[in-house]
């Protein structure tokens, strides 16, 4: 036969156990008294690591996109992946049950926040499950929004840009029109030299040196006008290379922005969406069970019947309120006792001093009321306070 200590230690939990029940937000000590809740409460651990996990695996993948240092990202999704799980733990103790039954509303209350926390949870790992498209959807909503800013760039420099164009136009077509003109004059010039021309004699003919003469004018006019021309040119074109530097240095910049952080992916992840409805309905059933994992302790606790646990755990308490209660009561009682009895010694003790001093007090009495009748102010008022004064004043 076992002895009692011998069962107590063959069914103590082990610690893993013991874990899953802090988890729980079970009282370790409660619960292993109880034969059948163990596997229970084990259950709601697990439901509870399972929510944890989760949740580290989301704000990791969150600061990710962030903070590029894996040890601050690893750091900060322990961090908040605790926070979660003291939220969710929190939310399991505080479910109470009032007459065997759950109270309606802070269930509703603690369904909703656990429901926030579910879908906030759930975004980042649906963006790292769909993270290959949501790349890729990434490079094209660059490239639509960097040719969106150049068009916008284009209108706003639109005016300036068509002043200098229409100038170097001008400037170009006035050229070529005195190119195009010496080019006639000569070939006219030729033309009647070689006999071809309207004149038909070939030499310098008078037709042909006046010819000539309107051929050499027009060449020189020619060269003044490209010499006059080409440093206008070129400072229409450096305003013109100062624009399109000025542009490319602002998509540069505008590029700088276009990161792939949270955001972005998100917006990239909703632009998916919207163009492929079979990929919106299973990022929806998703989404749905992400956050069913994160409420999934919440609902066993609701959905689990009130058990031995339950009760040991409400006797406890009861026992415990009461407990206090009645120390509180002996407290007071206590302390009314030793008030009264600490009157009752202070007025015996006065009473003491008074009777041992009572023939000394007469005795300075006596000697007052000599000094009294030998003074010539003999009004009794004084008499009465010289000895208060005198006796009262030396006993205390």
């Amino acid at each position: 036969m076992k002895t009692k200590e011998e069962k107590m230690a063959t069914t103590a939990p082990d610690g893993m156990t013991r874990f899953l029940w802090w988890l729980a937000a079970a009282d370790a000590d409660i619960l292993a008294e109880c034969r059948t809740e163990k596997e229970r409460y084990r259950i709601v651990g697990l439901a509870v690591m399972v929510t944890w996990l989760f949740a580290t695996l989301a704000w990791g993948y969150f600061f990710s996109t962030i903070v590029k240092d894996d040890m601050i990202v690893l750091a900060l999704a322990l961090f908040f992946g605790f926070a979660i799980l003291c939220i969710d733990r929190t939310l399991i103790a505080a479910m109470s049950r009032g007459n065997g039954n759950i109270r309606i509303m802070p269930v509703i209350f603690r369904l909703l926040l656990a429901v926030t926390i579910g879908l906030f949870i759930s975004q980042p790992v649906v963006l790292m499950l769909f993270k290959k498209d949501i790349t890729a959807q990434l490079e094209l909503s660059k490239q639509t929004k960097l040719d969106a800013y150049r068009k916008q760039l284009t209108a706003l420099n639109a005016g300036q840009r068509t002043d200098l164009q229409q100038a170097l136009d001008r400037g170009r077509q006035q050229v070529q029109q005195k190119e195009s003109d010496l080019k006639f004059y000569k070939d006219a010039y030729i033309k009647e030299t070689d006999g071809t021309g309207g004149s038909g004699r070939i030499g310098e003919s008078s037709v042909a040196r006046v010819k000539k003469s309107a051929y050499l004018k027009t060449e020189e006019e020619l060269q003044s006008l490209q010499h006059s021309w080409e440093p206008q040119e070129q400072q229409l074109q450096a305003k013109m290379a100062t624009m399109r530097s000025a542009d490319s240095l602002k998509e540069v910049i505008y590029m700088g922005t276009l990161t792939d952080g949270f955001l972005a992916q998100t917006e990239a992840l909703h632009e998916l969406t919207e163009q492929h409805p079979p990929m919106q309905q299973r990022y929806r059933l998703i989404v749905f069970i992400i956050t069913l994992v994160e409420i999934m302790p919440l609902l066993s606790k609701v959905m689990m019947p009130r058990g031995e646990y339950e009760e040991k755990l409400a006797g406890a308490t009861t026992q415990g309120v009461e407990a206090a209660r009645l120390e509180t009561a002996a407290g007071k009682e206590l302390l009314q006792h030793y008030q009264n009895a600490a009157l009752a010694e202070d007025k015996a003790l006065v009473d003491e001093l008074f009777d041992s001093t009572r023939q000394m007090r007469r005795a300075e009495a006596a000697a007052v009321v000599k000094e009294w009748q030998r003074r010539e102010n003999k009004q009794y008022r004084n008499l009465w306070q010289q000895a208060k004064e005198l006796l009262l004043g030396k006993i205390v």
